[in-house]
């Protein structure tokens, strides 16, 4: 059983402190059960922030994914996480976007950094950054065009979830949707169409989805009476 009596703040600054340790080895265990104390880390906050700049990349890697799992508590962590989707190692990027993604609409200021993941090298890196965006919703409109680009991508899952995030922009992203609908990839223009469909669409939105119906891919026309039966059916 936990330990909840006055006793629990001096075991906390004894793993604050080894925090410090020079055997990374060491960090790297205090890290790992700082993050197993759940809410009675924050008081550790400050520290695991530091951790982020820590010479080890497992204990940055750590120190980032006990951020995300405190959740919006950490939200001062922002800054450092924002920092950390620069990282050399990808799984310490990976666990930054990780645990921005944890921080919802609370992330915005990490919106521009998180658009420059959705072309980083890691396949994994781009999908958490177009889910971190998604999170953030109608409130990083910045980040449409590049989740449009993000259309392209030859992962079928980084695409999905790329339009989901595209669909939690909600009215902001229909204008570029619109503008997609003539993109010279086929794909985008398929993923558009049916993206849009999942969105309140006005008289003009239906009118630029029927006119797919001529397209010289059979992959759009498809979409796009697919997306036409969307919008008829909700009627």
């Amino acid at each position: 059983m936990a330990n909840t009596t006055g006793t629990a703040e001096p075991n906390l600054r004894q793993w604050i402190d080894r925090l410090k340790d020079k055997e990374p080895a060491k960090r790297l265990h205090a890290v790992a059960l700082l993050g197993g104390l759940g809410p009675r880390a924050l008081g550790a906050l400050p520290a695991l922030i530091a951790a982020l700049a820590d010479s080890a990349a497992e204990v940055r890697r750590m120190a980032a994914q006990t951020l995300g799992e405190m959740g919006v508590e950490a939200r001062t962590a922002i800054p450092a996480l924002t920092h950390a989707l620069k990282d050399p190692v990808e799984a310490v990027r990976r666990r930054a976007v990780v645990a921005l993604s944890e921080m919802g609409p609370e992330a915005r200021p990490a919106v521009a950094a998180l658009t420059q993941c959705l072309r980083d090298e890691s396949v994994t890196v781009r999908r958490w950054a177009a889910l971190a965006l998604g999170e953030i919703g109608p409130t990083a409109p910045a980040s449409i065009p590049a989740l449009i680009e993000a259309l392209r991508e030859d992962d079928a899952r980084n695409r999905a979830v790329s339009a989901a995030a595209l669909v939690k922009m909600g009215s902001r992203a229909v204008p570029r949707l619109v503008d997609a609908l003539h993109h010279p990839d086929p794909q985008v223009r398929r993923l558009a169409a049916l993206t849009l469909s999942k969105n309140p669409l006005g008289k003009d939105v239906v009118e630029a989805l029927a006119s797919l119906r001529k397209d010289a891919d059979a992959t759009v026309r498809e979409a796009a009476a697919e997306a036409l039966q969307r919008v008829s059916g909700r009627k």
